[in-house]
């Protein structure tokens, strides 16, 4: 071949490859959540906001940023047609483990690989990460003291935006207390970056410099209506007791066996033991069956993503998990929350207790635990509706 045939060819081969109009990019949206576990509640907020995206931005890239994406590959894979599931964040943060005791080191060293890369497995993630339109930290009780590493996702984020000011940084119905000193520091500082956050209790708005919101689970609310509901259920009396940060405290059962009684639940009927991580929360089962005087069965969490949240006529609730209690009393159910004295619970479901839930507290930390009588708000299912209004509003500014 000639060099100016060769020339022509390659001409031609422009021409026909830049031929038509060029197509814009699909906007890219990356979402940070601690979906996979799986969490009952940490699951129905992430499918909330992909569902919401799913509606109001089809054609956008959605990429999902957890600690278990095969799980939640798995979990989501019919809710949005563009959902790629990833770790990136998450493995930077477990890559600072050595540092867990030195903060302020581990947050130097998660600002550098946001910068300049430098880590070998994780530096597509990091590529692809400073590409994105915008990064959304979803709702949840995961930056706080307990789990106190996880304030580098939001150190990552806040150099993210020193690399990229043209990117979107979001959090919403966050949990962030307790913190305390340099974690707090971190937090705070690395908060400034954000165009938007929202939290969920009072005490995360003091860390914020912000107006206490709602959690995000009001969204699901918002985009099913009453969808997200399992209704006729079996039974009407249901029991979420979990062994995961409170550990496992037999005193609870009895407690909760007697408050049931209390409630109304006639020892004849049945009562669902229900699971919101698997197979952890099934662990009071034998001690259940030991101590009801009817039937006990396993409500599982594979039910629950696929049917719903249970309801029934004048359903009753005894749950020291959160998402039960918001969920429950949005449902019109009279509840107990149960609490071990541990500050982290007391926030959470105090959090609820000032929305007006009208649930019964239950401080099963003490020696001899007292039972008490479920208990509703009449009026919080309606409000309930407005709350899940306002956090749909919420999500259209952002998106």
């Amino acid at each position: 071949m000639t060099p100016s045939r060769h020339l022509m060819f390659k001409l031609r081969d422009m021409k026909w490859f830049n031929a038509g109009p060029r197509k814009s990019r699909a906007r890219r949206h990356y979402l940070v959540s601690t979906a996979g576990q799986p969490n009952w509640g940490d699951e129905f907020i992430t499918r909330a906001w992909i569902r919401f995206l799913a509606k109001s931005d089809p054609d956008s890239e959605i990429w999902l940023d957890c600690p278990n994406p095969s799980h939640s590959s798995l979990l989501l894979k019919d809710e949005h047609p563009h959902l790629h599931v990833v770790n990136t964040l998450w493995q930077l943060v477990w890559n600072t483990s050595d540092l867990l005791d030195d903060s302020e080191a581990a947050a130097q060293k998660i600002r550098g690989w946001i910068r300049d890369g430098g880590t070998p497995r994780e530096d597509f993630g990091i590529d692809l990460l400073r590409s994105m339109d915008t990064v959304h930290l979803l709702g949840g009780g995961y930056i706080n003291q307990l789990w106190k590493a996880n304030v580098l996702l939001l150190v990552a984020l806040a150099q993210l935006k020193e690399l990229n000011p043209k990117v979107l940084l979001y959090g919403t119905g966050l949990g962030l207390a307790p913190l305390k000193g340099i974690d707090l520091f971190l937090a705070r500082t690395s908060l400034t970056a954000f165009d938007h956050m929202s939290v969920r209790d009072s005490r995360s708005a003091d860390i914020a410099g912000t107006e206490r919101g709602f959690d995000d689970a009001f969204l699901e609310i918002a985009n099913t209506g009453s969808d997200w509901l399992e209704q006729n259920a079996s039974t009407r009396a249901f029991v979420c007791l979990q062994q995961d940060v409170v550990g496992r405290n037999p005193k609870a059962v009895k407690a909760a066996v007697d408050s049931l009684l209390l409630s109304g639940v006639e020892k004849s009927e049945p009562i669902f033991l229900v699971e919101a991580i698997p197979p952890e929360d099934s662990w009071s089962l034998d001690l259940f069956k030991d101590q009801w005087p009817g039937e006990v069965w396993l409500l599982p969490f594979s039910h629950l993503w696929n049917y719903g949240f249970p309801n029934a006529a004048d359903t009753v609730w005894i749950s020291s998990r959160f998402h039960m209690h918001l969920l429950g009393a949005c449902a019109g159910a009279r509840g107990i929350a149960m609490g071990f004295g541990n500050e982290y619970y007391d926030i959470k479901h105090g959090s609820l207790m000032d929305l007006g839930t009208g649930w019964a507290n239950l401080d099963v930390s003490v020696d001899h635990p007292a039972p008490v009588s479920a208990t509703a708000s009449s009026k919080f299912p309606a409000e309930s509706l407005c709350i899940a209004r306002k956090k749909k509003r919420e999500a259209n500014q952002l998106y």
